[in-house]
């Protein structure tokens, strides 16, 4: 077998090309395109996630809280958020309130009749707010409170 431009020359390459294309076959094949149904991923003993699976409770303080996060909600609303470790949310002129329900973190502000509540993926600095199987908020976290908020 040999490859347009590469010529394999003995068995033991051929062989050797085979594995490398299986390889790459399997890691493309194994890659997450945009279905975000997985199942949620392994964590560790302090809950942190292996990857991007809906987050535990112990994983959303970890990360979200004392931070800041900034991005967007469906429909385009943009967002940039510091989470108080007292419960409290502050924003760019305003406040709300965030409570931690099971794994779900929810967020209570003043004009809503009720909290919205959402799983949390969290895959390094990136998160994403999901209701009903669908994302519908993204966003950057950012460690500390650089606004002052």
């Amino acid at each position: 077998m040999s490859f347009p431009g590469y010529p394999v020359r003995s068995r033991a390459a051929q062989v050797a090309a085979m594995l490398l294309a299986l390889s790459a076959v399997g890691l493309v094949s194994g890659c997450d395109s945009d279905d975000e149904s997985a199942g949620a991923d392994a964590t560790t003993e302090d809950g942190a996630s292996s990857g991007a699976g809906t987050a535990s409770a112990e994983r959303i303080r970890a990360r979200i809280i004392g931070n800041t996060v900034g991005g967007t909600m469906s429909p385009d609303s943009s967002y940039t958020e510091y989470y108080a470790e007292d419960g409290t949310i502050h924003g760019p002129g305003y406040e709300a309130e965030w409570r931690i329900d099971g794994d779900r973190m929810c967020f209570d502000y003043d004009e809503a009749p009720q909290a919205d509540c959402y799983d949390v993926r969290i895959d390094g600095d990136s998160v994403s707010w999901r209701r009903d199987g669908e994302t519908e908020g993204r966003g950057t976290i950012v460690e500390g409170n650089p606004n002052n908020f």
